[in-house]
């Protein structure tokens, strides 16, 4: 998916409001914010906005000395995710359609997002919301049709604390389908993107191998990444990939990809013909 203008202005929020995460100083998110507005004029609109996004918070890390602004934020939202797990899994127990369910709620985690949403979000309402709601872009379907018939599975993750609806989708899926699943983090701290410490503090490693993707932009940008990923992704029969980052760097590939995703944005909307709001399954292939 290309960079729109109307990107540019969400680009340069999210910059302020990284820079207040990463540093106290006001000085210094000054700092960030005048070097963000002297990179923003280089960028060609055919990128997609992660590539954009990684250059911003790289400035906004080396500025304020601070590595990973939103460890707090992570631990925080892994910590109350596994709280709600015991309830989740009831929730599936008592389903008509337990598969549906967990992409439901795996749809439903993906709220989670400090990129986009920033912190106003209500998780709860949401799981609520998705559950009990039609997808609006729904191929569930042939999804469950290619998780019975296919060998292999490339999850790509998206944010800590969704990370636990994730694994509770995983947990579904090994118990339709006999596939090998891995699980992709990001290769460094993003936003509240989940790296190896988050997945692991939730246990996937548990119930699927974990790779990196060795960059540390907030998508999965295959030019970039690891030779491990690239690798998996090429052999993979079947790619899960959370969340709009993922969608806005790989809807564009040739591969039987599956997007979940909540719209949380008018560009992205936009993209896939659906309304901010909006709970997603789409086929890369449809």
């Amino acid at each position: 998916m290309k960079t729109y203008l109307d990107c540019f202005p969400c680009i340069v929020k999210q910059a302020l409001e990284a820079s207040k995460m990463a540093t106290d100083n006001e000085n210094l998110q000054r700092e960030v914010l005048n070097s963000v507005f002297k990179i923003l004029p280089n960028f060609p609109l055919d990128v997609s906005p992660p590539e954009i996004a990684v250059n911003v918070h790289r400035i906004i890390k080396k500025i304020s000395k601070n590595k990973d602004p939103y460890k707090k934020v992570k631990e925080e939202f892994n910590k109350k995710a596994l709280q709600l797990y015991p309830e989740l899994k009831l929730k599936i127990d008592t389903s008509e359609d337990r598969l549906l369910t967990a992409v439901k709620l795996a749809i439903a985690g993906n709220i989670i997002d400090f990129g986009v949403a920033g912190n106003n979000f209500d998780l709860n309402n949401t799981i609520k919301e998705v559950l009990s709601s039609n997808l609006a872009v729904n191929q569930f379907s042939r999804f469950k049709n290619d998780v019975l018939n296919n060998s292999s599975i490339l999850y790509i993750g998206d944010n800590a604390g969704e990370i636990v609806f994730d694994k509770i989708l995983i947990e579904e899926i090994k118990k339709y389908s006999k596939a090998n699943v891995i699980f992709v983090v990001r290769g460094e701290p993003i936003l509240n993107d989940v790296t190896f410490e988050d997945a692991e503090f939730v246990e996937i490693d548990k119930i699927a191998e974990i790779i990196s993707n060795g960059y540390d932009a907030p998508a999965t940008l295959l030019s970039n990444s690891s030779k491990e990923l690239k690798k998996a992704f090429d052999s993979a029969d079947l790619v899960i990939a959370k969340g709009q980052g993922n969608y806005e760097t790989l809807s564009n590939i040739d591969k039987n990809i599956y997007f979940l995703l909540k719209v949380k944005c008018s560009i992205l909307a936009r993209d896939i013909g659906s309304n901010v709001g909006d709970n997603i399954l789409k086929s890369n292939l449809v």
